[in-house]
């Protein structure tokens, strides 16, 4: 260790410790990016700093972060990315369920602290933390770890980054086994170059690594390093590119094709190539979506990684993305659109029934569903059409894969073209079946005829292009949905209609509450007739004790393929303490005098509102 802390600038210096701990002065307070040992704080006095205001972590390793016990007990609040908060105050839930055998995800959280330690703020991708005139952005720059940040902002006149480990100096990286999240992938060393990418693009004029000396020739820093990083990439994948590195596909002439991406997204441009509609817009690829689908632990959640928007903007010239139009509400499909509402003002055109779930996305347990709320400015409805920029579009409601779905039918270069999001699989069609997304008995039927009708001769897909689709595919397509609803009949009980496709016929919503005790917590019960006559549905509560709920049990008589909704206030005991963070709830049904059990749940998280799509507690 140093013994001292070192001047970088006026108000700025660093103190080496287990990592670099950066101190930001102004008066006799600082702030601090990240704690190391928290040995710091016995030094902070030789440059006249009596209070840290805060401490700013950018990633959850211990060397970063092994002394926040010890600002604890001096009362400095604790700031952690977004991203990785579980692995700062439930540490021992996130040991406590650690894999330890067949291990296959082979992220570095085993670099996790050993206690929890209490967490102030959050610090949330594309945000700020400002203090005292400094205003720091939060960019999301994962590589080190997936929940990594760099935090980019004026110091003393300079405009500074603090990296982490996202580089060690020019050319070099801390660690490359910390650019492993998957078993042999080279997916971290993939997310370093897109974030290098970004955080160049912010134009920083000094760079501060959480190891390594501060860099100012940043320029030779970012090249150098992400030279090297695609070196590696190109020889362990086979010589593939990395994500920043490939092209839009053309598909006809004012149509581009993002096939590399998790979800293929498309570009629809505008006469003069200024402005753009998107359909879809979501993670770069297939392998930088998995840390959260495919390695997950407990906590974990999707997040987007910035790509393509500049090689549109540079190559294409492209200046603004009015609108994006998502196929369906899945996360690989949709999770960069909150950044291009926040960075790019960009408009979500919808279908109807998409809407609620996007803007209120904890309101039901069903697949895929991004946390973030997406504000929907503009629906369609079944067969609604609308021009744009020359353009005829027709919107179709396309079940199957997803309830929440929609299509778009379109005519360019004397070619009808679809965007069909994850219904349609050339050349097999065989249909899309996820049960937990709204299956109905004919769900593939209703979009298979649909796509018959119209025929179309390029299937702009969701994970995949196909530019010459034989119209004898979709007789095909059709015959697989017939088929599809004829073995459910077969497998299922006569007359159960959707009881063993619809897990959530019947349903608490929103799904995930959040309340205190003391709390008057409000939401609806939902139903869809699930059998082929008129049903009598019977509800009673199962809640912990002590909570009451109004009305307590209830009653409803439903038509067939009707749907009806009952409100509910719950009433958590002001005496009650949660042992855990969420507490699960429950309906006892019966259906038509058989009794089901408590086949309905929900779940009521120990916060004050703010809950993803949680309704307002009241008091």
């Amino acid at each position: 260790m140093s013994g001292h802390l070192a001047a970088i600038t006026e108000n700025l210096f660093r103190f080496e410790d287990t990592c670099n701990v950066y101190a930001i002065r102004q008066g006799n307070q600082a702030l601090l990016v990240d704690f190391g040992s928290g040995h710091i704080l016995e030094h902070l006095g030789e440059i006249g700093v009596e209070q840290v205001v805060a401490i700013l972590h950018t990633h959850h390793h211990r060397d970063q972060a092994q002394g926040d016990p010890l600002a604890v007990a001096r009362g400095i609040p604790i700031h952690v990315p977004q991203h990785e908060r579980q692995l700062f105050d439930q540490v021992e839930t996130f040991w406590t369920t650690k894999q330890l055998y067949d291990v296959y995800n082979v992220r570095n959280t085993y670099f996790t602290l050993t206690r929890s330690v209490p967490v102030q703020g959050v610090l949330a991708d594309w945000e700020r933390f400002s203090w005292k005139g400094i205003s720091l952005e939060i960019l999301p720059t994962a590589g080190h770890t997936v929940g990594s940040i760099s935090l980019v902002g004026r110091v003393d006149g300079d405009l500074v980054a603090f990296v982490g480990d996202l580089l060690y100096s020019a050319g070099k990286v801390q660690s490359l086994y910390d650019l492993q999240y998957a078993y042999g992938a080279m997916d971290g060393v993939e997310t370093a170059i897109l974030s290098l990418n970004l955080l160049e693009d912010r134009g920083p004029r000094m760079l501060c690594p959480s190891h390594g000396e501060p860099m100012r020739d940043v320029g030779a820093a970012f090249r150098q390093t992400r030279d090297n990083l695609r070196s590696l990439f190109r020889l362990q994948s086979g010589g593939q590119l990395a994500a920043d590195e490939i092209d839009f596909t053309p598909v006809a002439g004012r149509l581009l094709a993002a096939v590399q991406a998790c979800s293929s997204f498309y570009v629809i441009l505008s006469r003069d190539g200024r402005r753009a509609l998107l359909v879809d817009y979501g993670a770069p690829n297939f392998s930088l979506f998995q840390p959260a689908s495919h390695r997950f632990e407990g906590g974990d959640r999707v997040r987007f990684v910035h790509h393509s928007l500049d090689r549109l903007s540079t190559q294409y010239g492209v200046k603004t993305i009015e609108a994006v139009l998502p196929s369906h509400y899945h996360d690989d499909h949709i999770n960069g659109i909150p950044y291009l509402q926040r960075a790019m003002g960009t408009q979500v055109w919808a279908y109807e029934n998409m809407k609620e779930i996007l803007e209120k996305p904890g309101g039901e347990l069903i697949g895929c569903v991004l946390p973030d709320p997406i504000q929907v400015s503009r629906t369609f409805t079944d067969g609604e059409r609308f021009s744009w920029e020359g353009l005829d579009f027709e919107i179709h409601y396309t079940p199957g894969h997803a309830d929440y779905h929609m299509a778009l039918f379109t005519n360019m270069d004397g070619r009808r073209i679809a965007f069909s999001g994850d219904n349609v699989w050339p050349p097999g069609f065989v249909p899309s079946l996820i049960y937990r997304n709204h299956v109905h008995r004919t769900s593939h039927q209703v979009t298979a005829r649909l796509f018959k009708e119209y025929r179309p001769q390029v299937i702009c897909g969701g994970h995949g292009l196909y530019t010459n689709v034989a119209p004898e595919g979709y007789d095909l397509f059709l015959a697989n949905a017939e088929r599809l609803t004829e073995l459910f009949d077969t497998l299922l009980p006569k007359d159960s209609g959707i009881l063993g496709l619809e897990p959530s016929w019947i349903q608490i919503f929103p799904y995930q509450l959040s309340g205190q005790p003391g709390d008057l917590v409000q939401g609806q019960i939902r139903i869809r007739n699930p059998v082929p006559h008129r049903a009598e549905i019977r509800w009673k509560w199962a809640l912990p004790d002590g909570w009451e709920v109004k009305p307590a049990q209830g009653i409803a008589h439903v038509e067939p393929e009707e749907s009806t909704r009952s409100s509910f206030t719950i009433s958590i005991a002001q005496t009650y303490r949660f042992s855990h963070p969420k507490q699960a709830i429950a309906l006892d049904v019966t259906l038509d005098g058989k009794a089901l059990g408590q086949v309905a749940e929900a779940v009521v998280e120990n916060l004050p509102y703010g809950g993803a799509g949680a309704p307002p507690p009241a008091r």
